[in-house]
């Protein structure tokens, strides 16, 4: 049985993915998150062909959960922050409720741009010079979302809440039978704000669950989030980070289905969402520094620094095709002033944490860059979470990443294995200014699907060929730099062949999986 590890450790031929750095390739020890492939051959095309660009359709979508804050809003969430601040900040939904009171300008053919170069396959953004996603980790610095604590659908509940649970559904069976004709967010508000209720909290958090964080109605507060908000009120910490992120890629998954199977321009009945997609458009702000406007100077919460902004972008897919080095890698921790959980993660230097001196942070952060499964709320989606595909997001080397079996038999055996505990004796936790390589064997495997060549004259088709332009070349070498790099182009090629000699030795013994 394959060991349950986040990361491994190991030499390989390491290369710059950045166009404007030379592609000679440097044999480096470093750590990779796991699983990789070393068989290029047998992994899928960086580009599978749905993931291929769309001609931009007329598709009209209704983006039901990018929602705003109602008037009077903020003045409840100003008075409860007075009396709940600390029990917010202990159930991990401090900077979440916070987030709220901010209005984001929707920009929809941004995100119908991105959406484009959605794979369902990956869970990723596939542009011609590789995968960037969604990750736990944008849901915990954007969203303000915790990664860690109880499914938000535990059957675990504190022994006083069921008389709380009552009250609720009490009141909004009530407000169903008013004018209102059913538990309106408004009537809501109006019925329970500045109220003094004992159950004045809890209904706070059941509108905001409803409208902000788990939306599947306009205007209705939704009794399936009672029991969240009990126990979030009660200080437990829940995972919601997981279950957002699960609406999100359920979503984006959606419309890009939508998006490629249309067979006119124009489509009349419209596309209803319900994730929160304001964190994918900020997520797009955050990361590509060209198609987003000045943000604003707080940084805590992170909805503050967008709001009421807005750019307009033409052309958004061809833009972002030649996007490399505009695409920001590691955008958290880079400020001093930044209070989020990873600028107290990542630090100047790398370094090497042990398994029994995991801190809350570490332990979220190596939550974020750990494959699993993302249990919606209700279960009503399992999506999988692939994070060592975009390792470069986390300031970690990339090699070809591996496939990952499906733990999705039910939502309970989805969250076990969510919340599996860290096996690793030791983390590697990069430099916030991390310069992350990639494997030349990714390079070559990213440039075979893309119909490039980044390494032509390390990795042609014809070995015997190259064999020969290295003799020649021999006669010319002028110092030991460059037999150095010939020697390391050699290298690379030996390695190939090796990996070819393995795969075919595998097939002839039947040890190998088709």
């Amino acid at each position: 049985m394959v060991e349950d590890t986040i990361m491994e450790k190991r030499e390989e031929l390491m290369v710059s993915p950045k166009p404007s750095k030379t592609h000679d390739p440097i044999r480096k020890i470093v750590p990779f998150l796991k699983p990789t492939s070393t068989f290029t051959n047998l992994q899928k095309p960086l580009f599978p062909k749905h993931s291929c660009e769309q001609k931009m359709c007329s598709l009209k979508v209704s983006f039901n959960g990018f929602r705003t804050p109602q008037k009077g809003w903020k003045d409840w969430v100003d008075s409860m922050h007075s009396l709940h601040k600390s029990t917010w900040k202990k159930a991990g939904i401090y900077e979440a409720v916070l987030n709220s009171c901010y209005e984001i300008k929707k920009d929809d053919n941004l995100i119908l741009g991105f959406v484009q170069k959605w794979c369902d396959e990956t869970k990723s953004f596939v542009f011609s010079w590789g995968e960037v996603t969604v990750t736990l980790e944008d849901m915990m610095v954007i969203g303000g979302y915790s990664v860690l604590g109880e499914s938000v659908d535990s059957a675990m509940k504190p022994e006083n809440l069921k008389t709380v649970l009552s009250n609720l559904n009490k009141a909004r069976a009530k407000l169903s039978e008013s004018t209102y004709q059913k538990a309106n967010q408004c009537g809501w508000m109006k019925k329970f704000k500045d109220s003094g209720s004992k159950i004045e909290h809890e209904a706070f958090l059941a509108l905001w669950l409803t409208r902000f964080v788990f939306p599947s109605s306009y205007s209705t507060v939704m009794k399936n989030v009672f029991p969240i908000a009990g126990r979030l009120a009660r200080g437990i910490r829940l995972a919601l980070a997981p279950a957002v992120l699960a609406s999100i890629y359920r979503d984006l998954s959606l419309l890009k289905a939508k998006i490629t199977v249309m067979k006119n321009d124009y489509c009349e009945t419209p596309v209803i969402v319900w994730a929160p997609f304001q964190l994918v458009q900020i997520w797009i702000w955050e990361r590509f520094m060209k198609l987003r406007p000045n943000p604003g100077h707080s940084l805590v919460p992170r909805f503050a620094r967008w709001e009421q902004k807005k750019l307009q972008v033409e052309k958004v897919g061809s833009f972002v095709d030649c996007a490399f080095e505009d695409f920001c890698w590691l955008p958290y921790g880079e400020n001093s002033n930044d209070n989020s959980v990873f600028c107290n993660v990542y630090q100047e230097t790398g370094k090497w944490v042990v398994n029994e001196c995991l801190d809350e942070d570490v332990e979220s952060w190596a939550r974020c860059f750990r494959v699993s499964e993302l249990v919606g709320i209700d279960g009503n989606c399992i999506e999988q979470y692939l994070p060592h595909r975009v390792a470069m997001q986390f300031g970690m080397n990339q090699d070809v990443p591996g496939d990952v079996a499906r733990t999705n038999e039910t939502p309970e055996i989805a969250w076990r294995f969510y919340s599996r505990p860290v096996k690793d004796v030791k983390l590697y936790i990069p430099s916030r200014f991390s310069d992350p390589y990639v494997t030349a064997r990714y390079l070559e495997w990213r440039d075979k699907s893309s119909g490039v060549s980044s390494l032509q004259s390390s990795f042609d088709d014809n070995e015997t060929d190259n064999f020969v332009k290295i003799e020649s070349l021999t006669e010319d070498l002028k110092d030991d730099d460059e037999i150095r790099i010939l020697g390391l182009k050699l290298e690379a090629r030996i390695s190939r062949l090796e990996e070819v000699y393995g795969y075919l030795k595998a097939k002839k013994k039947g040890d190998l999986l088709v």
